[in-house]
This record gives structure tokens, C-alpha cells and sequence, in this order.
């Protein structure tokens, strides 16, 4: 999907990556949730049954813009 991926801002080409969230287990992927953000007590946010999608996260290798996208294929 990168190949045809170019960057919004100055058309530079995208190189595919992720930033990773660093939790007390070691680093994962960080998805995509849908609706705004709801606190928890317990866990820090609620997402219960909300949609999460995996994400997948460009940098332009001209001006270091990053490009972040969450489609349903993806998952």
C-alpha cells in the first residue's frame, strides 16, 4: 500500500512503520478506538465494545510528516 502512498503535504514518498505504546507488558501496536475518549478508575480509559481497528502509521522520508491509517481491511 506504500507504494502509492505519497505525503499531503509536500508529495514526498511514504515509508511504512508504528509507534509503539509501551505498557508494564513490553510494547504494542496502538489502535485505532472509535468515539471520544471516556475516563476510567480502574483501567484509564473505558473502550468496552467499541470498534478498534489496527492501525498503520507513514512517515514522508522528505519532510518526516506522519500519515496514520485505521480501514476496516486492515484489522
Amino acid at each position: 500500500m506504500a507504494d502509492d502512498l505519497q505525503c499531503l503535504r509536500c508529495g514526498g514518498d511514504l515509508e511504512e512503520g508504528y509507534i509503539p505504546e509501551f505498557t508494564g507488558y513490553g510494547p504494542c501496536e496502538m489502535p485505532w478506538v472509535e468515539g471520544r475518549p471516556e475516563k476510567s478508575f480502574w483501567s484509564g480509559l473505558k473502550i468496552n465494545d467499541r470498534r478498534r481497528l489496527k492501525t498503520h502509521t507513514y512517515r514522508c522520508t522528505r519532510c518526516g510528516r506522519l500519515e496514520s491509517f485505521a480501514h476496516e481491511a486492515f484489522e
